[in-house]
């Protein structure tokens, strides 16, 4: 998300505009939205503007149940859009290192907000589908899919819920509860993400490459305290241009859904899950769990899937692979321990001791994942020597 000057002015003139504007407020903001949104990347927003026209002439026809083979061509063609540009060109170039074509390199340029509006895409078309979004004039989807301050970065917002959450007429609270968002945003950011936390782990030691090139003589504390502040860092950051996306899309009026509650406070891991990036761990739930667990009922598998894809969600690359593979079998652990302790009845009472253990244990694992993250231009072998480290073990490099 650009949060520079161009962004700010252009929320200050068209959150004044569109208030005093009698009628036509919709258009004005695709407009504004459109036009800022090509100033960045015009030919995204031209191709986004294809998908549009072909999303909002098909999709309606899918209500009937003989055209389900168009909702699945529709998905699938969105998807296939988001595999060429996002990861085709990594695998390629991974395969041609394999294979000694130090000459070869596949490089295109990523649509901006391709995963953020090929989601959207989807849940129109499988919740249209469905009957579940009830008739509703074109410029609302197109609205949907433009409105600029969640464009880049999100939150994933359903298509009901956009349209449920707005209010059209204007009051102060709307101000304050914009501005109050937007502040703790640029604070989270600028303040304790920029100035206090990236230092930490970019200057002058430990960054990651000095880590991973002393690593046998690092302590175990030291690579703990590392990966702990990049997961601080990532968290802020993150949350930060959330809070920056909501607070703006308020003072339109938009109600927008949260993307994160507390998940440091999280006292195991399908909390965290339930705290974290909560768009798309609902969105992935939606549509790839439950539909696995319908096929073929069996959670882990689907747990698997589900992870996996959020973890591609955010890049084509081998190291966001494993951290959904990770990820999962961290779930699949826990969800096998509640199975035991209902089988068993080992349920106890929840404490403030077994919360903070919990907490603390949660805490370990999620921060230990970021070896994963923190290695992506290093290999992934240097995220197996990071991860064997945090528990006493050199392996060599």
């Amino acid at each position: 998300m650009n949060v520079g000057i161009p962004f700010w002015a252009t929320l200050f003139v068209a959150v004044v505009v569109y208030w005093l504007l009698p009628r036509g407020r919709d258009w004005f903001l695709i407009a504004v939205s459109f036009g800022y949104l090509a100033s960045l990347a015009p030919w995204s927003v031209a191709a986004l503007l294809g998908w549009f026209l072909l999303f909002h002439w098909l999709v309606p026809k899918t209500r009937s149940s003989g055209n389900r083979r168009l909702l699945a061509a529709l998905c699938l063609a969105v998807l296939g859009y988001l595999a060429f540009f996002k990861y085709i060109p990594p695998l390629a170039n991974d395969l041609a290192g394999y294979l000694g074509m130090s000459h070869f390199e596949l490089s295109v340029v990523l649509p901006l907000g391709i995963s953020y509006f090929t989601f959207k895409l989807i849940h129109y078309a499988i919740e249209v589908s469905r009957g579940s979004i009830p008739p509703h004039p074109p410029r609302l989807f197109l609205l949907y899919l433009l409105l600029f301050p969640i464009f880049p970065a999100g939150p994933i917002e359903r298509f009901d819920r956009f349209l449920a959450n707005r209010e059209t007429s204007w009051h102060r609270d709307l101000l304050a509860d914009g501005l109050t968002r937007i502040v703790h945003g640029l604070i989270k950011k600028f303040f304790f993400a920029e100035c206090i936390l990236l230092p930490l782990v970019t200057w002058p030691k430990p960054d990651t490459a000095n880590l991973l090139a002393t690593l046998e003589y690092t302590s175990v504390g030291l690579v703990w305290t590392h990966l702990g502040v990049w997961f601080l860092y990532f968290y802020l950051d993150f949350s930060a241009y959330s809070d920056l996306a909501i607070g703006a899309s308020r003072l339109f009026g938009f109600r927008i859904c949260e993307n994160f509650n507390f998940p440091l406070v999280a006292t195991n891991l399908g909390d965290f899950w339930k705290r974290w990036h909560m768009s798309l761990a609902q969105w992935c739930q939606g549509y790839v769990y439950m539909p696995l667990i319908g096929l073929t009922r069996n959670p882990y598998l689907a747990v698997y899937a589900a992870m996996i894809s959020i973890g591609l969600w955010h890049a084509g690359s081998l190291h966001w692979l494993c951290w959904g593979v990770y990820h999962a079998s961290g779930l699949v652990v826990f969800q096998t321990w509640l199975r035991l302790k209902r089988k068993y009845k080992l349920v106890g009472r929840d404490n403030a001791l077994a919360n903070v253990a919990g907490r603390v244990a949660t805490w370990m694992f999620v921060t230990a994942g970021y070896a994963f993250l923190v290695t992506q231009s290093a290999g992934i072998w240097s995220a197996v020597r990071l991860l064997a480290k945090l528990v006493g073990l050199n392996l060599p490099a």
